[in-house]
């Protein structure tokens, strides 16, 4: 063999050394790469699940508590309203210990704000688990927005007739007529139809938790 040939396959052999040197480099680069994705999405995956196991807990004891007030105020609604009877001091003094008080859903979403501002919510690998996790979140932004009216309006309309028909601090009654009158009825009436649509919300978020908590449970692989 010619000493030209001897050399064009030497140069040629270290060609494909530094070839398969650099692809294997790259190659294991990605690798790493995508190793550290996978870790860091398991750890969302397993925030995520913490989050929304802590929210159930939360939206069921408000549907609960929701529901027994308005079911107190139904009561007294039909026992006044719905047979032209008019509302007496004690039920009254109900209606307004029911209505002051007001619960809001307090959701963790620490994760799915860390995720999202971070850019990391592409690490999560499995689309329709995305989509949920999305959709899920989004839906308690909106039950935020509910709440904020039934705020509105309690400050703008509940509130200042109460102030005139209440002494909140001791629960005295200016007269009779201030709790008997048209204005109050319609104001506890319409908080009666913000609590039961709050709960609606409330209801229809504790299904998509319980549906994202199921997808989490299969994406982790953990058993029910």
């Amino acid at each position: 063999m010619s000493k030209s040939r001897t050399n064009k396959w030497h140069y040629t052999l270290e060609l494909l050394v530094v070839f398969i040197g650099v692809t294997a480099g790259f190659i294991l680069n990605n690798w790493r790469e995508n190793a550290a994705e996978k870790k860091l999405e398991y750890k969302y995956l397993k925030s995520f699940y913490r989050d929304v196991q802590n929210n159930e807990n939360e939206i069921d004891s408000l549907i609960s508590s929701s529901q027994l007030k308005s079911d107190k105020l139904i009561v007294i609604l039909k026992e006044t309203e719905l047979v032209n009877k008019p509302l007496n001091e004690d039920q009254a003094r109900e209606i307004v210990s029911e209505i002051i008080y007001i619960e809001w859903l307090s959701a963790a979403n620490d994760t799915y704000e860390d995720i999202i501002n971070s850019g990391n919510l592409n690490l999560i690998s499995d689309y329709q688990l995305k989509e949920k996790i999305s959709s899920y979140y989004t839906f308690l932004n909106e039950i935020k927005n509910v709440e904020q009216f039934h705020q509105k309006h309690m400050d703008n309309y509940g509130f200042p007739v109460l102030y005139k028909t209440v002494n909140l601090l001791s629960q005295e009654f200016v007269n009779e007529a201030s709790y008997q009158s048209l204005e109050f009825t319609n104001m506890y009436l319409g908080v009666i139809s913000l609590i039961q649509q709050n709960n609606n919300h409330y209801r229809k978020a504790l299904d998509k938790n319980r549906e994202l908590q199921e997808a989490l449970r299969h994406s982790l692989k953990l058993k029910d």
